[in-house]
């Protein structure tokens, strides 16, 4: 271990000798110095001798076969390079002398090079030329600044990633640079210096440092790491406490979120649970062309009850889907409910149909009294058990004009169709043609015949076709949308337009056998 380490300095019987400051008769003499043998390393005390490398350079270094107890610092030609040219530089500028290896008394530190001016001023360079942290920088730096002695600190390249500011001389020379023929030259290096701001020549900045003018305004390394540690403590500190204070304000906007949800809930089972089945036993449903299902419901603000009706028989399992009226709203159907409510009396009045303000449009049912609105979902909670039917639906009278079909049993006599009375607007398919519910016929164009006989059989089939729509429009089973051009299903709820009856009935829908008097499956 003892033997790879190179020094600059030895000591003779107490007497300090400079491998840098001997020429090279006295440095090849020295081995015949009566007290050569006493030579030693200062740091172990055990015996040195005299190194001449291939270049001419002089160290100290252990004698051999000795081991050494003591890790010296190991220092690379380059380091000791650089330790002779600052040294050099230095004892150029006036007024300034260095010394290499300069020791504490107490042996607290070492400076690679030790410069004093004759005012007194001390300045201590330190060439690092291996990695070494931040926070032994800030150790080593605060025991010169302790005895009172300005550190530098000569580094291959820029630590601009430290939080604490150092003195600091940029070479580019580092441990596996290639070593000058003359140290000297490693004044010359051109990089860029923290200390300017630009870019300048290592001996430029050795001679700026040297300088009276020079002053460090950052405050001392261990002050400085201290307020850099506090800050970050305070930093810290409060980024727990943001982080403290966020998980609380989730936590309450959660619990206020679950508060909300159960109030919710419980708002929701509140409207199904107050829901009540009109009484059919006291008042019975109405003759209609259709099945009308209605519940007695209240409204979730001042709970004031009011009817709320379906065409569809409810199913036996709550719809988990949101329920918005549809044909419930066109006039034939508010017919029977509103004659409904006339049967039964009292002070019971029919839901409002308002248009929800979502994408499309829909409709809902609201309060008449206070407008609040009715949540599908409300209604689609309502249990079967809590809807009775306030309208049934008739057969229609037997059409006698049509013979029965071979084969077919005559059945009892239907009961006379009851048809509310419609309000629409009125349109006519020709003259002579009664008003209906429906579409308008498409024109069958007669100027595109191109004979009697084609014109003929268009007019023949645009008669056809308007008797046909009539048909639909009148079988109590469909029910007429408001623009006449779509049907739907009382029976089956399935929608068809026009004329286009054979693909609802293909798609199967109720065969309850037979036909009403308007031809469509039943």
């Amino acid at each position: 271990m003892g033997g790879s380490s190179l020094q600059l300095v030895a000591y003779i019987n107490g007497e300090r000798v400079d491998a840098t400051e001997m020429a090279q008769r006295p440095w090849r003499d020295l081995v015949k110095h009566p007290r050569y043998a006493e030579l030693v390393l200062i740091e172990c005390g055990l015996r040195a001798k005299r190194v001449t490398s291939h270049m001419g350079r002089q160290y100290f270094a252990h004698y051999p076969s000795l081991e050494c107890p003591v890790v010296h610092k190991s220092e690379s030609p380059q380091h000791l390079a650089m330790k002779q040219a600052l040294k050099d530089r230095i004892n150029t500028a006036p007024g300034w002398t260095a010394e290499v290896e300069a020791a504490h008394p107490e042996r607290a530190w070492t400076a690679d090079v030790l410069a004093t001016n004759t005012d007194g001023r001390r300045l201590a360079f330190e060439v690092q030329l291996s990695q070494q942290t931040e926070e032994e920088f800030v150790r080593r730096s605060q025991r010169y600044v302790d005895d009172r002695i300005g550190p530098v600190w000569v580094v291959p390249k820029d630590f601009d990633w430290f939080r604490v500011q150092l003195p600091m001389i940029v070479t580019g020379f580092g441990k596996t640079s290639d070593l000058p023929g003359d140290p000297a030259e490693l004044m010359e290096l051109l990089d860029h210096q923290p200390l300017l701001g630009k870019m300048a020549r290592s001996g430029a900045i050795v001679d700026a440092v040297l300088q009276p003018r020079f002053k460090w305004p950052h405050g001392t390394p261990r002050h400085q790491w201290y307020t850099i540690q506090r800050l970050e403590a305070e930093r810290a500190e409060a980024a727990e406490a943001a982080r403290v204070k966020a998980a609380q304000e989730a936590k309450a906007r959660q619990l206020v979120g679950q508060e909300e949800v159960e109030r919710k809930a419980e708002r929701d089972s509140l409207f199904a649970v107050q829901a009540v089945a009109p009484d059919v036993g006291a008042v019975p449903a109405v003759k209609a062309g259709m099945n009308v299902w209605a519940s007695i419901v209240r409204c979730s603000g001042s709970g004031h009850p009011f009817l709320i009706w379906r065409l569809l028989e409810p199913p036996a399992r709550i719809d988990l889907r949101p329920y918005r009226p549809g044909p419930e709203s066109l006039d034939r159907v508010l017919v029977p409910v509103e004659a409904w409510l006339q049967a039964a009396g009292g002070s019971l009045v029919r839901g409002k149909l308002v248009t929800v303000n979502r994408p499309g449009k829909p409709l809902g049912f609201a309060c008449p009294t206070c407008n609040d609105l009715v949540q599908g979902r409300w209604v689609s909670s309502i249990p079967n058990s809590k809807w009775s039917a306030i309208a049934e639906r008739i057969q229609a009278e037997v059409d006698v004009s049509r013979p029965p079909e071979p084969g077919a049993r005559p059945g009892p006599p239907r009961e006379q169709t009851f048809r509310p009375q419609m309000v629409h607007r009125p349109t006519r398919i020709e003259e002579g043609h009664p008003e209906f519910i429906g579409p308008r016929p498409w024109a069958l164009w007669m100027s595109e015949a191109r004979d009697a006989t084609e014109i003929a059989a268009r007019q023949t089939a645009k008669d056809a076709r308007a008797v046909r729509l009539r048909e639909i429009s009148e079988n109590p089973r469909y029910i007429g949308s408001a623009n006449g051009f779509r049907f739907q299903c009382s029976d089956c709820g399935g929608t068809f337009e026009d004329d286009n009856e054979g693909i609802h009935a293909n798609a199967q829908c109720l065969a309850r056998g037979g036909r009403n008097p308007a031809g469509s499956w039943r």
